[in-house]
């Protein structure tokens, strides 16, 4: 199975993000890829990771030792004038979730220095579970985790789109790519992913409040015995451009 962070990684390179830059990570949460792009910048860079969750960012700063990494609880649509201006804007899996993209991208793009990147990783739900016909609990817990996402007002589709939205916000030397997050029945993220997200999907009714947890994982585990499969289980899109 793919690493968690590999395509962050790839993409963080792609960008050009390197030693001495200043970085600004939008919707942080608890700081994993603040400190990626951390270790990119080394001691001469300096990252600030921006979120409104204070609990996610408590995590955060428990788990930072870098003095050149800060935290700060801000809403994105009002960031503080005093946080200046930035070599790099990064976020993963963030605008998704915002009601109004393209006004957050022109207000981010703002805040960069000229000549600066703005670069994202989104997920989209485009071709997820294209393999897994055999696996029907497989598939359908693909669809259980795209639902919540959609009920809280999540963009399913919001990687066919960011290319547009670059542009529109005035980016340029815009590049985007993406790459089919491949899983198997026998090694997949599917039952952590749903007991994860299982308060969430109780919420959004998308499963009862009796869902039976323990009962289900057997039957992927059977299901995952008898049928050997490799499937989509969503499209990771990487885009950046400057300024």
């Amino acid at each position: 199975m793919q690493g968690r962070n590999d395509f962050i990684e790839r993409l963080l390179e792609s960008a050009g993000i390197k030693a001495g830059m200043r970085v600004l990570d939008v919707g942080c949460a608890t700081g994993e890829v603040t400190q990626i792009v951390a270790k990119s910048v080394g001691e001469t860079g300096e990252v600030i990771g921006v979120d409104m969750n204070q609990n996610l960012l408590d995590i955060a700063e428990n788990h930072n030792h870098a003095p050149n990494v800060q935290f700060i609880n801000a809403d994105l649509y009002q960031l503080p004038e005093s946080l200046g201006q930035f070599d790099v804007i990064v976020g993963r899996r963030i605008l998704m979730y915002l009601p109004d993209v393209p006004q957050i991208l022109t207000l981010l793009k703002s805040r960069l220095n000229s000549k600066g990147i703005l670069c994202f990783q989104e997920s989209d739900a485009i071709n997820g579970g294209v393999g897994a016909e055999s696996l029907p609990e497989h598939q359908q817990a693909i669809q259980r985790v795209w639902s919540t996402i959609q009920q809280e007002g999540g963009d399913m589709h919001i990687g066919q789109k960011l290319y547009k939205l670059f542009l529109q916000a005035g980016m340029t030397d815009v590049h985007v790519h993406a790459e089919a997050l491949i899983q198997t029945s026998d090694n997949n993220d599917l039952q952590w992913l749903t007991e994860m997200m299982l308060p969430r999907m109780v919420q959004h009714k998308v499963v009862s409040e009796d869902f039976p947890l323990d009962a289900w994982k057997q039957a992927m585990d059977r299901e995952a015995r008898q049928h050997q499969a490799a499937f989509i289980r969503d499209m990771p899109y990487g885009i950046f451009g400057r300024k």
